[in-house]
């Protein structure tokens, strides 16, 4: 796979919140969801996926700072991002996936997580501190 065919915002993004496929088609329709809340159940449905794979996406990526959560009869999650930066590197992975599905699914599927972040962070810029 030709990695740089991927943008490095989006390759970032997913090298640290996206661990599997399971997780990258929650937020896929989460993003796409816009303001609409969901439970493990309604996304599992909608993705395809047992309800528990469903519920640990949606924990990880609550963890991750992507999803707001309300606590009702069951437990709600809306993509709701802690930060604009993280708000709009999700967009972009959803925009970057509808042009190129294939590469994107490669990332996050067929390479390596450590040779993804690797390529991810050298496009990072550094202080001396940081390390």
């Amino acid at each position: 796979m030709v990695q740089h065919e991927v943008s490095p915002l989006v390759l970032t993004f997913l090298s640290e919140h996206v661990d599997n496929l399971q997780q990258f088609q929650v937020l896929l329709r989460m993003v796409q969801g816009g303001d609409r809340w969901w439970d493990a159940a309604s996304a599992a449905r909608e993705v395809g996926i047992a309800p528990d794979e469903a519920h640990a996406a949606l924990d990880h990526l609550a963890k991750h700072n992507l999803l707001d959560i309300r606590i009702t009869g069951d437990v709600r999650y809306q993509f709701h991002p802690g930060t604009e930066t993280l708000r709009q590197a999700a967009q972009a992975c959803v925009d970057e996936f509808r042009r190129k599905p294939v590469k994107i699914l490669e990332v996050v599927t067929g390479t390596p997580r450590r040779a993804i972040r690797d390529f991810a962070d050298a496009f990072r810029i550094r202080r001396d501190d940081d390390r």
